[in-house]
């Protein structure tokens, strides 16, 4: 299951740094469905993904994988 969750979440963060920045024309839509997919999957962690907000020029935040990052994180409490 977790392999799956972390599937979900290398493609969202791929999406995020190709083409999220210029698909989501409200600021901060990205992040919000980013935290939602984190959180639904992942519980309280996945609101560690709000902290994609603080670049508020849409910029700099695809280069982080946060998602995985959460992903990875929480590996060890699923498998």
């Amino acid at each position: 299951m977790w392999y799956q969750k972390f599937l979900i979440c290398l493609a969202y963060d791929l999406f995020d740094f190709t083409v999220g920045r210029l698909l989501f024309p409200v600021p901060f839509i990205g992040e919000i469905l980013g935290c939602l997919i984190c959180t639904k999957m992942f519980g309280q962690d996945g609101v560690l993904y709000a902290l994609e907000a603080i670049d508020v020029t849409e910029q700099i935040d695809g280069f982080i994988p946060l998602a995985t990052i959460i992903a990875l994180k929480n590996k060890m409490n699923e498998v």
